[in-house]
């Protein structure tokens, strides 16, 4: 299953493990992150991404229980209109009701589920629907950290659930576990990953509940365009590293190769293996660009835009204007 979620989640796990930019920089690459996909806000990406840098990041800190460290972090504001749609219910049960019906403005590879077992209880079943391995087992710790200090940090209560359950096996040491959930009762080798809840903590009422922007949210949400993905072809990654990086200057194929975690050499190979070039590719994502320039801002002058699209001065770019039309 090709599932993808949004290019936050890398980020925030390397926000919260405090690494330094060397290794940062040494990670996104081993997990063939591109550096300029980290630099976008809403770009949505596979899923296999973070699976892989929780492996790596587990091997280098050589921190078994990264994933509850990094979980425990989740405070507001990180996961965008996501978060907001959560903070502005007025109850926890609401809020969680809001995460699972927004999951996918930042991943499709939760399922996320709350229903009540009794008049006393109700689970929140976390499902992953793509990933195996130990990448696997460190996300769901995540994703299960992060829903109950969510739910802490949004009531101002210690909420603490009545009983947690993963299928992963069980570790040599649960002590971490307790510590972050609150409760003894974390069974392994379970069905399902699970977070048991008390009825009545369901009912408490969150500090920033707001009806009035939580309207306002949801009306903007149902206009939002889908956000982009990662491409996964080099014609495409190029052109998406061309966006960003044209306007700051003259843009090199090194500098793009740079981005993608590549050498110049393997650039040009892949992109003639797709039937095209980087000279091609410059011109077709300044020509991109010109256009929605011109769409946009239609009082720019002719140096902007030539700035713009990284050309030093008017005359170059009515060069490539009179190029582009001749191949149309």
């Amino acid at each position: 299953m090709d599932t993808v979620e949004s290019i936050s989640f890398p980020n925030f796990i390397l926000d919260q493990t405090g690494v330094n930019a060397a290794v940062r920089r040494q990670l996104t690459h081993a997990a063939q992150l591109p550096d300029w996909v980290l630099n976008t806000a809403d770009t949505m990406v596979s899923s296999n991404y973070q699976l892989r840098l929780w492996e790596l990041l587990e091997y280098e800190l050589a921190e078994p229980d990264i994933a509850l460290r990094v979980g425990a972090r989740n405070t507001l504001g990180h996961f965008g209109v996501h978060d907001y749609l959560f903070s502005t219910a007025p109850t926890l049960g609401e809020g969680l009701a809001r995460s699972e019906e927004y999951a996918e403005l930042i991943t499709t590879n939760v399922g996320f589920a709350v229903l009540g077992d009794s008049e006393d209880e109700a689970s929140a079943d976390i499902r992953l629907l793509s990933g195996l391995g130990r990448g696997r087992q460190l996300a769901t710790q995540f994703a299960l950290a992060a829903v109950v200090t969510r739910a802490r940090n949004a009531t101002g209560r210690h909420v603490h659930p009545i009983r947690i359950r993963f299928r992963q096996p069980p570790p040599r040491r649960h002590d971490r576990f307790v510590e972050m959930f609150g409760t003894r009762r974390v069974d392994f080798g379970a069905p399902t990953d699970q977070i048991t809840f008390r009825a009545s903590d369901l009912m408490l009422p969150l500090r920033t509940a707001d009806p009035v922007l939580a309207d306002i949210l949801r009306r903007y949400t149902a206009l939002l365009p889908p956000p982009p993905r990662l491409e996964i072809t080099w014609t495409g990654q190029v052109h998406q590293a061309l966006t960003l990086l044209l306007g700051d200057g003259r843009v090199t194929i090194d500098q793009v190769a740079r981005y993608l975690a590549t050498s110049r050499r393997s650039l040009q190979r892949r992109l003639a293996d797709e039937g095209t070039t980087w000279s091609r590719e410059l011109d077709r994502a300044r020509a991109t660009l010109l256009e929605q320039r011109v769409r946009h801002s239609p009082d720019d002058t002719q140096t902007a835009l030539a700035r713009r699209i990284g050309y030093s001065d008017p005359g170059t770019l009515r060069r490539a204007r009179h190029r582009w039309s001749a191949r149309s």
